[in-house]
């Protein structure tokens, strides 16, 4: 069985390389049989549309994972109770949505889960590792568990990822947009500290250079342009062995620049 796990998707650019991607994918003999997607960032760097949500499922994303900016567009909550492919952090504030999805893949229950690592994240989540050990119970009869865990520390992505490692089958780390030459199974559970993102390859984390360097040394606030430029794609695979009840076999980084 192969996962593909899509990065943060930034924008019109990002989501026009996961569409790029899925389609090479399709017409190769790489067959996946499950996508899982971050979108929080996928309507102009903030959130996501409903149009944005459909448009992701038509190029064949099955499992849409979000963040901190989940509710930044309002239209959210117009269509969340009917999205049954999107799954939010489990422990952000006031929720409204699902924190954890299970899927049929190939006869085995996938389950999907989103959380949010709380240092240096502002004040949008209760805190992680309390609502993990609330959460294991209500999903201890998947067959494969997966965590989107989004969070801006590295230290705590691992931290959080060695207290729950025996619990899991996939921890795949979301949020920075920079990718870490760092996965591994690590005791039976595979690792990376973040995927990366799909954006504007010409950016700075997928967001107008010169905006942001404005930001950053006058402190000047703006709109948040989002970059044009050629994306840069980055996803990993993770590859589960059916001969061996389908246990994690292998993670593998993808990375296509323009």
């Amino acid at each position: 069985m192969n996962i593909l796990f899509i990065g943060d998707v930034v924008g019109k650019s990002g989501r026009k390389s996961v569409c790029d991607l899925l389609s090479r994918i399709n017409n190769s003999k790489y067959k996946m049989d499950l996508v899982i997607c971050n979108a929080e960032n996928s309507a102009h760097g903030k959130g996501i549309t409903s149009k944005i949500y459909q448009e992701l499922l038509d190029y064949g994303v099955d499992v849409i994972t979000m963040g901190n900016h989940t509710y930044s567009k309002r239209e959210i909550y117009d269509f969340i109770d009917d999205a049954d492919k999107l799954v939010v952090p489990y422990n952000i504030k006031d929720r409204k949505g699902e924190g954890y999805r299970f899927f049929n893949v190939k006869g085995k229950k996938v389950c999907v889960i989103n959380m949010l690592g709380k240092d240096l994240m502002g004040d949008y989540m209760n805190n992680p590792y309390e609502a993990m050990k609330e959460l294991l119970p209500k999903v201890k009869d998947a067959d494969i568990k997966i965590l989107d865990f989004h969070a801006e520390s590295t230290a705590e992505k691992r931290i959080f990822f060695e207290i729950f490692k025996k619990d899991l089958d996939a921890f795949v780390g979301t949020h920075t947009h920079i990718p870490s030459a760092d996965e591994d199974i690590i005791d039976g559970c595979a690792y990376i500290t973040d995927v990366g993102m799909c954006g504007s390859y010409k950016s700075i984390i997928g967001r107008d250079i010169d905006e942001s360097i404005n930001m950053y040394i006058t402190g000047e606030k703006t709109h948040y342009t989002i970059a044009e430029s050629d994306p840069i794609v980055n996803a990993c695979v993770l590859h589960f062995d059916e001969d061996n009840n389908f246990k994690i076999k292998a993670i593998r980084r993808v990375q296509i620049r323009p």
